[in-house]
């Protein structure tokens, strides 16, 4: 019999052909391929691996082939960065072995950069054979040479073969073989034409085999290579953007599935099934459709090697705060109860004592400097159990793929095992394996399929779905490769060396287009959106080729009852569901504070009035209330407060405190207001114990530098005026002013022959904001006056105020404020009392929302531009 060679031949005749010749062997490239002639998957290198095993020759793990091309580049190139270069160089070390070229020919070359690659991968292949190995790139050249026993098989979906797929094909290809090219007489396929001469001259034969009823593919592939008109079972959409054509499609793929149509005869197709890849999976989870998108995705970028990489971090630096926290409390583990972290940001724990006191035994991830790879593998496997990883992983289809990869991984890593490696190598080797093994982005089994055109290859499917068919993603823009760039090949090839130049890579997406277009048996849609991110798009010129029009895509019933709510939102009817009342609740909520109605409940204004005089306030409460109402609202009422977190920076707070407690116990040490700078350094000191200060980076030095501060402060002449005696430090008072019980704290008081004179520290360089005055500014101060009224009332009966300011530790002088009027005083109290007595607190901030600067409830109550529609002048 002969081995023979037919153009497009018809998936039914070969389906037909495989029963009356069983014996004969069906290699395909993808299962899709496979499915479509209703045979088992096997593909060429898979038909080449008992030939390898007889040999003896085993193919080299990623790992290992990557550890080996490591070395390979820190003996061959000059560089401090290994692991870069590496990446880099991969690829055309790749294509060079995959395309069997000469290395010693390749060696002798006048490029430099070219002796160099040659050099870099006869280093690497030497380290291979010393290990009895071979990179997968050689696996089909390395078959051909001891194939023992050719057979008789079928080649179908292999319509672009690489030179060494045709070189394996012909060597085990024996008598009664057939291969299915594709091979129009056109430029395009240049290269399909050389490959079908090259294996004439290896005694493939043509037969003619006529076509009499072309299928809606066939007419498809005419109508691209020869301008015929498409046939009508081919439509393209327009979209506004890519959310709305892929819930656009996945709406007409939910039609079809109720409709009965089987899932397994729909696809979806993407150029770049990556970037489709989310938004697909995302509006399929909200349609509840089933679809898997086998597109790879790094292990580095799952949730597992998340916490990996999170892992090796931990163990490399040692149990530091925010790395350890965020690893305890990842996903798949999550090791911390909520009492235990809420302890843990206070305290900041940032050892592996520190986090045992609380009670969070890390003992198992303090690991030594070096050890054997077995032993570091053992370690990693321990930690995964502790963790229970395997359970957390569990939840999601795609983290128990990872699991089980990363697994694989650590065996590989394990590899020799008796080799000692420090916790570095072995951290770089794990972390750098993650970002090479992949795992399918949605795994599973069953549903709808997302696919490039080239993983379509020889499959069929009744209903083809295409997006993205927009300029720059289909066809795929040549990629030129950063080591052996096209200029390059294009020098290489006019020497003899068979390397694909950047026709050969245009025109191998043309081929794979061409190849898409049979897939359909029935219906195939193209879709497109009009913007992507912000950036207008163009349709792909593969559109105007096939002359089709993109048109809006028809109606369609909601596919997801998320969109029936939005729907019926609008519509003001109720729909059967239990979200909706609530949705549309919240939606009316939203409607009244973004528009001109005044402010309701949810802006504060809740109507339900409190007793003024039974509440103690501070100075700083009235202030909030001065500046903005929903500010106290939400502290004293609601009970709002960020949660307690350790500081480990000394904040402007932490700082004010220090400063005041210093100031506070030196005084207390000395009445001589002109000595106090004698005792600044022990009550300093004294003053960290007292706050607990945090461990602070160079804190040595900068305690120098704050001591500085405080006694430059200290000899300044409004520091202390002359004639003046201290008299009180940190005086507590609590009374009534205007109706309002009051408490508070005058920082320090001296008594001088004029009167009293009260002093309040600042670490600011300004004077504090006051309370809004009629035109909306933070300028009415009622911190001071309420100081000099307790003074003279309550504290000091009889005896006169002589003055009352704020100094400034840092600028060392006072900073002025101008004293309201009394009527001023009695009004913002009175206003106070409105306030609280019609439950009035509204979010209305000063002009010049300086009441929001270091306001911790933007959240809740989210100011901005909708409250000048309100009247509120921001």
């Amino acid at each position: 019999m002969k081995r023979l060679v037919y153009f497009n031949l018809p998936h039914d005749y070969i389906i037909q052909q495989l029963a009356k010749y069983p014996a004969l062997k069906v290699i395909t490239p993808t299962s899709q391929a496979a499915r479509a002639l209703k045979v088992p998957h096997q593909s060429l290198e898979t038909l080449a691996k008992p030939s390898m095993v007889e040999a003896g020759i085993r193919v080299a793990p990623t790992l290992m082939a990557l550890r080996l091309l490591r070395t390979s580049v820190s003996t061959v190139i000059q560089t401090s960065d290994i692991e870069g270069t590496t990446r880099s160089v991969s690829s055309a070390v790749k294509a060079i072995l995959r395309a069997g070229i000469n290395l010693k020919s390749l060696a002798v070359v006048s490029s430099n950069r070219t002796q160099q690659l040659a050099l870099l991968t006869q280093t690497y292949v030497s380290l291979l054979r010393e290990k009895g190995m071979i990179d997968p790139a050689e696996v089909l050249w390395q078959a051909s040479d001891v194939i023992a026993k050719r057979q008789p098989v079928l080649i179908y979906g292999y319509f672009h073969p690489r030179i060494d797929q045709l070189n394996f094909l012909n060597a085990i290809a024996d008598d009664g073989s057939v291969i299915v090219l594709p091979c129009p007489k056109s430029s395009h396929f240049v290269d399909i034409q050389k490959a079908v001469e090259w294996l004439q001259q290896q005694g493939w034969e043509i037969p003619v085999l006529e076509e009499t009823n072309p299928s809606v593919g066939k007419q498809l592939q005419d109508c691209f290579l020869n301008g015929t008109i498409a046939p009508p079972e081919v439509k393209a959409h327009i979209y506004p953007n890519l959310e709305l054509e892929v819930r656009g499609t996945l709406a007409q793929v939910k039609n079809l599935l109720s409709k009965g149509t089987p899932a397994n005869e729909i696809v979806l197709v993407a150029r770049d099934d990556a970037f489709y890849g989310p938004t697909v999976l995302d509006v399929a989870y909200e349609y509840k459709l089933p679809v898997r998108a086998l597109y790879g995705v790094a292990l580095n970028a799952t949730r597992l090697g998340a916490w990996v990489q999170l892992l090796m971090q931990v163990i490399q630096e040692k149990f530091p705060f925010e790395l350890t926290a965020r690893l305890l409390r990842h996903p798949l583990c999550f090791a911390l109860s909520a009492q235990v972290w809420q302890e843990a940001r206070k305290k900041h724990p940032s050892d592996l004592l520190a986090w045992q006191s609380l009670g969070v035994n890390l003992s198992l991830l303090d690991w030594p400097h070096e050890d054997t790879r077995a032993n570091w593998v053992q370690r990693m496997q321990d930690v995964l159990i502790k963790f229970n990883l395997r359970q957390g992983a569990g939840r999601w289809a795609r983290e128990i793929v990872a699991y089980y990869e990363f697994d694989e991984v650590l065996v590989d890593l394990s590899k020799p095992e008796e080799e000692v490696i420090g916790l570095g190598e072995f951290a770089a080797d794990v972390i750098g394996s993650l970002g090479l093994v992949t795992v399918p982005a949605q795994p599973g089994r069953g549903g709808v399929e997302l696919h490039t055109p080239l993983s379509l290859f020889g499959a069929k499917f009744q209903h083809v779905f295409v997006l993205g068919a927009v300029e720059g993603i289909l066809p795929a823009p040549v990629q030129d490769d950063p080591i052996l760039d096209f200029y390059e090949r294009k020098l290489l090839r006019q020497l003899g060396f068979d390397f694909e130049d950047a026709a050969q890579a245009a025109r191998r997406e043309v081929i794979s287009f061409y190849a898409l277009l049979q897939t359909t048996t029935q219906n195939l849609t193209f879709s497109y959106s009009q913007m992507i991110g912000k950036e207008a798009t163009l349709p792909s010129p593969y559109l105007s080729r096939l002359r089709l029009q993109a048109v809006q895509p028809p109606p369609l019933p909601v596919a997801s009852l998320e969109e029936a709510r939005q729907i019926y939102l609008r519509r003001g009817t109720l729909l059967e569901d239990e979200v909706l009342p609530q949705a549309v609740h919240a939606w009316n909520v939203e409607k009244c504070r973004e528009g001109a109605n005044s402010c309701d409940e949810y802006d504060g204004v809740i109507g339900l009035p409190l007793d003024p005089y039974r509440r103690v306030f501070s100075a700083s409460q009235l202030t909030a209330l001065g500046q903005c109402p929903f500010k106290w609202f939400a502290n004293k009422v609601l009970k709002l407060a960020e949660l307690e977190e350790a500081e480990e920076e000394l904040s402007s707070g932490l700082r004010g405190s220090l400063y005041h407690r210093s100031l506070e116990l030196a005084l207390l040490n000395t009445s001589d207001l002109f000595r106090i700078a004698e005792k600044l350094e022990t009550a300093f000191l004294q003053a960290e114990q007292d706050l607990q200060l945090p461990v602070l980076s160079a804190w040595e030095a900068r305690r120098t530098e704050h001591l500085k501060v405080l006694n430059r402060a200290c000899v300044q002449p409004d520091f202390c005026q002359p004639e003046a005696e201290f008299f009180h430090v940190e005086q507590e008072f609590t009374g009534e002013w205007y109706g309002l019980k009051v408490k508070g704290q005058i920082d320090r008081i001296d008594r001088t022959p004029q009167g009293l004179v009260l002093l309040d520290y600042k670490t600011g360089s300004q004077a504090p904001k006051g309370i809004k005055d009629e035109s909306g500014k933070t300028n009415l101060d009622i911190q001071l006056p309420l100081y000099t009224h307790f003074a003279s009332t309550t504290l000091f009966p009889g005896e006169t105020v002589h003055e009352a300011y704020y100094y400034s530790v840092t600028k060392g002088k006072k900073l002025a404020k101008k004293q309201p009027s009394q009527e001023t005083l009695e009004a913002i109290a009175q206003k106070i009392k409105t306030y609280l007595q019609t439950g009035y607190y509204p979010v209305a901030p000063d002009v010049d929302q300086n009441a929001c600067q270091y306001c911790p409830y933007d959240l809740v109550c989210r100011k901005g531009s909708r409250q000048s529609r309100k009247g509120i002048n921001l």
